[in-house]
């Protein structure tokens, strides 16, 4: 896939951003990162904002599920195996609808964090399951976060912008398990 380099001015890293596009095929609707990790954080800390991508739908299929994994990626965009913390998988959990005659799902990443300093982007692979299906797992989606700066000393929480919060609010309210904000 091809890709660019970018600045990023919170760390002051150059890193390589490849294009993606919303998905947008049939019953597996819109899947999109809706919470951004903060731009700077403190290695080992749990990243705050927590990541969480998001799958709106028309009409779900109930013989499909979706699950997905995150990887941390360098600047160069390769996977960084051992630099990342915490439960790396996320099963689909429906949540209130932002819009009428749709169905909103997440994958929350709520404990993760980055063991070591430097640039990273986390990289939210997204699976369709089919019950019974000898295949297995088909992966239908590859998201990427922004750029995440991992330093050695504390730094302050990020803050979750206002359509962030919201989210994070229907998330709790469909009382899925995550950290209050530092």
């Amino acid at each position: 896939m091809p890709g660019r380099m970018r600045r990023n001015s919170a760390c002051d890293h150059i890193y390589l951003e490849t294009d993606r596009k919303p998905c947008t095929n049939g019953t597996m609707g819109d899947i999109r990162i809706a919470v951004q990790p903060p731009e700077r954080t403190q290695a080992g800390t749990c990243l705050w904002p927590p990541i969480i991508a998001e799958q709106t739908v028309r009409d779900a299929d109930s013989g499909v599920d979706y699950f997905a994994t995150a990887a941390v990626m360098d600047r160069q965009g390769s996977v960084v195996d051992g630099h990342l913390a915490g439960t790396k998988a996320a099963s689909r959990s429906p949540i209130a609808a932002s819009k009428p005659g749709r169905e909103t799902f997440v994958f929350p990443f709520t404990d993760l964090a980055i063991s070591q300093p430097g640039a990273y982007v986390i990289r939210v692979d997204v699976y369709k399951f089919l019950q019974g299906d000898p295949a297995g797992a088909t992966l239908v989606e590859q998201l990427e976060t922004n750029v995440v700066c991992v330093g050695s000393s504390p730094v302050s929480p990020g803050s979750p912008s206002t359509d962030e919060q919201s989210l994070l609010r229907r998330v709790r309210d469909a009382g899925i398990s995550m950290a209050t904000e530092p």
